[in-house]
C-alpha cells in the first residue's frame, strides 16, 4: 500500500505540473488571439488516477490509525474523532467500490479494506464508552462492579488488551456510565472555562481630578460577563450530574454573587462620592456642616484605602479577596445616606431663611454656600432669584448697588 500510494502521488504531481504548463500555453494562445488548444488526454488520465490515489490514501491512513487505535495508549484515542474517521472511511470505500465496477482488482482491494473497517466498527461501542475522556475513578469503580473484578486502565492499557478481556458483552451496561461521565465532563470543562475567562479581566481605574485617587470606569463588559456566568453557574448547580463538583460550583457561584454585590455597592458609593467630594472639599461647607463633614471624611478615607488596594492588583478575582470589602462599602453607603439627608436638611433650612433660594437647584445653592467669603459668587444665579435683575456691581467697600 505505501508503495502504490507513493507511485500514485508521483503521477499526480506530474499531472499537476502538466496542468500548470497547459494553463501557461493557453494564456499565451489567448494573448495572441489564437485558438485555445485542448488537452483531453491529461484530463482523462487525471480522472482515471484519482480513484486509485484516493483508495491508496485511505488504505494507508486507516492502516496507520488502526495501529494507533488498537495498540496506542487510551489517553491518545479521541472517541468522537475515531467514530467520525471510521464512518467516513466506510462511506468513501463504498463509493470507490462502485467506481471500480470495471476494475476487478481495485474493486477487490476496496472491498477488502472496507471489510477491515467493518471489523473495527464492531469495537466502536467499547471505544465510545471506555475511552471517554470524562471517565474518572468513580466511573471505573462502577465498571468494575459490572464486570465483577477490579479494573482501572493504566498507561499500558490499550484497545487490544480490552478486547482480549472480552468486555464487548458489557458495552450496553457501560453506556449509562459513559453518558454520565460525558455530562459530568462537560460540566467540569464549563466550570474550568468560566474560571479561565476571568483570569485576565481587570477593573479599569482612572485618576480623578486633583484628589490623588482614582475612580472605577468601563465596567459594562464586566457586568455583562458577570450576569452571564451567574446564570450559567445557577443552571449548572441544578443539573443532576453536578454532584461530583457540587462544592466547587457552589463556591464559584458564591464568588460571582459576592463580586456582583461588591460592584453594586462600589458604584453606589462612587456616584455619591463624586457628588459630595467637591462640596466637602470647601472649608466653608465643612465649617457649616461639621457632623456631615466628619462622616464624609470617614467615607473618603475608606474610599482611598480601597482604591489603593485595588490598584495593587486590578484582577476581578483578586479584588473579591480584599478583606471585608463588601462590608466597608455598605458602611460607606450608610454614611453617605446620612450625609445626603443632612445636606438636604441644611439646604432646606437655608431656603426657609431666604425663600429666594427656592428658585435655585441644590448644586447652584451649594456653589454659593461653599464660597461665603466671596459674595460675587452669587452673580451667575441672580436672574433666577430676582425678577428684573441681571447683575450686581460690587465696590471695593463690599457694598453693591
Amino acid at each position: 500500500m505505501p508503495k502504490y500510494f507513493k507511485k500514485a502521488q508521483s503521477l499526480d504531481q506530474k499531472l499537476q505540473i502538466a496542468n500548470e504548463r497547459i494553463e501557461l500555453f493557453n494564456s499565451e494562445e489567448e494573448a495572441f488571439g489564437w485558438e485555445i488548444t485542448v488537452y483531453p488526454l491529461r484530463n482523462t488520465t487525471y480522472n482515471t488516477l484519482q480513484p486509485f490515489l484516493k483508495l491508496y490514501e485511505i488504505g494507508l491512513e486507516f492502516t496507520t490509525k488502526h495501529k494507533d487505535w488498537m495498540d496506542g495508549p487510551m489517553s491518545k484515542v479521541v472517541p468522537d474523532q475515531v467514530d467520525g474517521d471510521v464512518n467516513n472511511y466506510w462511506r468513501q470505500l463504498y463509493k470507490l467500490e462502485r467506481q471500480f465496477q470495471n476494475q476487478p482488482i481495485a474493486r477487490k482491494m476496496a472491498a477488502k479494506l472496507r471489510g477491515k473497517v467493518d471489523e473495527f466498527k464492531e469495537n466502536l461501542p467499547l471505544v465510545l464508552t471506555l475511552f471517554n475522556p470524562g471517565m474518572r475513578d468513580r466511573h471505573w469503580d462502577a465498571v468494575s462492579d459490572i464486570i465483577g473484578y477490579a479494573f482501572k486502565p493504566t498507561d499500558e492499557t490499550n484497545l487490544s488488551k480490552i478486547i482480549e478481556m472480552n468486555l464487548n458483552e458489557f458495552t450496553g451496561k457501560f453506556e449509562n456510565i459513559s453518558e454520565a461521565a460525558s455530562k459530568e465532563y462537560s460540566l467540569e470543562k464549563s466550570l474550568e472555562k468560566m474560571g479561565k475567562e476571568w483570569k485576565d479581566i481587570e477593573f479599569g481605574l482612572v485618576p480623578y481630578r486633583e484628589t490623588g485617587t482614582c475612580i472605577l470606569s468601563g465596567v459594562d463588559d464586566i457586568q455583562l460577563l458577570l450576569d452571564d456566568h451567574i446564570v450559567k453557574a445557577q443552571t449548572m448547580r441544578g443539573s443532576p450530574y453536578i454532584k461530583p463538583f457540587e462544592a466547587e460550583i457552589v463556591g464559584w457561584e458564591h464568588t460571582l454573587v459576592l463580586l456582583q454585590e461588591i460592584l453594586d455597592e462600589w458604584l453606589k458609593v462612587q456616584i455619591s462620592w463624586l457628588y459630595l467630594e467637591p462640596i466637602f472639599s470647601s472649608p466653608d461647607i465643612m465649617a457649616q456642616m461639621p457632623e456631615e463633614g466628619r462622616r464624609f471624611a470617614t467615607v473618603d478615607k475608606t474610599w482611598k484605602e480601597i482604591i489603593k488596594q485595588v490598584a495593587q492588583d486590578r484582577h476581578c478575582m483578586a479584588v473579591v479577596k480584599i478583606e471585608k470589602m463588601l462590608e466597608r462599602f455598605k458602611k460607606s453607603n450608610e454614611l453617605l445616606e446620612l450625609i445626603l439627608k443632612g445636606l438636604n436638611a441644611y439646604l432646606e433650612k437655608k431656603r426657609l431663611f431666604f425663600p429666594r433660594f427656592f428658585f435655585l437647584s441644590n448644586d447652584e445653592l451649594l456653589e454659593i454656600l461653599s464660597e461665603t467669603k466671596d459674595p460675587t459668587r452669587v452673580q451667575p444665579h441672580l436672574r433666577k432669584c430676582f425678577e428684573g435683575i441681571y447683575t450686581f456691581f460690587f465696590s471695593n467697600e463690599s457694598k453693591f448697588h
